[in-house]
């Protein structure tokens, strides 16, 4: 049905400007905005019906969020120029910013789009010290959490390659060159036994865990976060969702 669709969307908007802005605009004003096409009830009838969908979980952490939580983790034992930590963060921003566009990352996990857009960029990092640097971090942290199986991270991958470059051919994406899978991506990249001992010891502490309605345990994130980043990620805690 268009006409419920489009007063989801609205509903949507209407719930999220006041979740995430400063200032709440009222129901009427929306009903204005659209042009009373729906009343001010109408829109707050479908906002609960879209809350009580959602268990009134309305701040799920970005992709984005779930990118920075991760890079988090990885500062303190590498020792990496500032710049290309800069560009690390502006790339996995605009990578997990565009998998908007891209209706197969609704149904992924945050952190599977994440750990896409941070594993893409590493390997588009031109200088190989940094990319096996973070690459050996990123193999240590994803043998402690419970992310998603290396396949799904490379399907992930290989869509967010092409939606950033829709210009290559198919054939290139697949080329190992181009795009290796994430599987010889990690296993090529090898951590030091004290290595990731360290850095298994220092995520201890660094997270704790919660258990949902449905038993199912879930990791909390670190409170420490990037010297650089700690303004944009907001207060709440995140959960590798």
């Amino acid at each position: 049905d268009q006409s419920k669709f489009q007063l989801l969307t609205i509903a949507a908007l209407y719930s999220s400007v006041k979740v995430h802005e400063r200032v709440a605009l009222s129901s009427d004003l929306f009903s204005e905005i659209c042009l009373r096409s729906y009343t001010a009830e109408e829109i707050e009838a479908m906002e609960r019906t879209l809350l009580n969908g959602l268990s009134w979980r309305c701040n799920a952490p970005t992709a984005h969020q779930v990118g920075l939580s991760i890079l988090s983790l990885i500062l303190p034992y590498v020792d990496i120029p500032e710049v290309t930590w800069g560009f690390l963060m502006d790339e996995m921003k605009y990578l997990t910013e565009l998998a908007v566009q891209e209706y197969f990352f609704s149904t992924q996990r945050a952190s599977t789009t994440a750990l896409a857009a941070i594993f893409n960029v590493v390997n588009d990092t031109s200088t190989k010290e940094p990319r096996e640097a973070i690459g050996a971090f990123l193999r240590v942290i994803m043998e402690c959490f419970d992310f998603d199986d290396s396949e799904q991270i490379t399907a992930a991958r290989r869509r967010l390659h092409f939606l950033a470059k829709p210009d290559t051919e198919e054939d290139e994406i697949i080329d190992e060159e181009s795009l290796e899978s994430l599987e010889e991506f990690v296993q090529t990249i090898t951590a030091s036994n004290s290595s990731s001992s360290h850095l298994k010891r220092g995520l201890e502490g660094h997270f704790c865990y919660e258990r949902d309605e449905l038993d199912h345990e879930q990791v909390v994130s670190p409170s420490s976060s990037l010297r650089d980043i700690s303004s944009e990620k907001q207060d709440s805690s995140l959960h590798f969702c």
